[in-house]
């Protein structure tokens, strides 16, 4: 069964809180997952450990500055209003990520490159990763209950 989006500002609030819920969750696992790549890279070398946590803490701070700004905007706002702070939020994001890796480059010497990229960009990726596992699971979820209640039925 399929649940109907209903428009009354009770649901609006609802789901803003929901939406924002998730956003936390997820910049919460890029910060874990950062802290484990770096303490794994510990393991081969100190120079790819802060490299790898240089590049997982430039994904994860230009996302929570994202979600900010995002998330500012009540779910009462204007359709235009809440737009405008995603876009804002987008550009803004973009700019962080550029100053953030200038100044990795430029500060942090020695700095292992390649890592700081890998690690950046395994990062940035971790909510889309957190998501279709989530999907996944929940997919699997309702395929259990679907048929739990199929053979319920034909038993009863």
């Amino acid at each position: 069964m399929q649940k109907t989006m209903r428009h009354d500002p009770l649901d609006l609030a609802e789901q803003h809180q929901q939406s924002k819920q998730q956003a936390i969750r997820y910049i919460q696992s890029q910060l874990a997952l950062t802290v484990a790549i770096a303490v794994l890279m510990l393991f081969f070398d100190v120079v790819k450990a802060y490299s790898a946590l240089t590049g997982g803490l430039i994904a994860t701070i230009a996302n929570a500055w994202f979600a900010y700004k995002v998330f500012r905007v009540g779910a009462d706002s204007a359709a235009e209003v809440m737009l405008a702070s995603v876009y804002v939020g987008e550009l803004y994001k973009i700019i962080l990520i550029g100053a953030m890796f200038l100044c990795a480059f430029v500060l942090i010497k020695p700095v292992s490159a390649v890592v700081l990229l890998i690690s950046f960009f395994v990062i940035y990726m971790t909510p889309a990763l957190v998501s279709v596992l989530s999907d996944t699971a929940g997919h699997n979820a309702g395929n259990v209950a679907a048929d739990t209640a199929i053979k319920r039925e034909k038993d009863g």
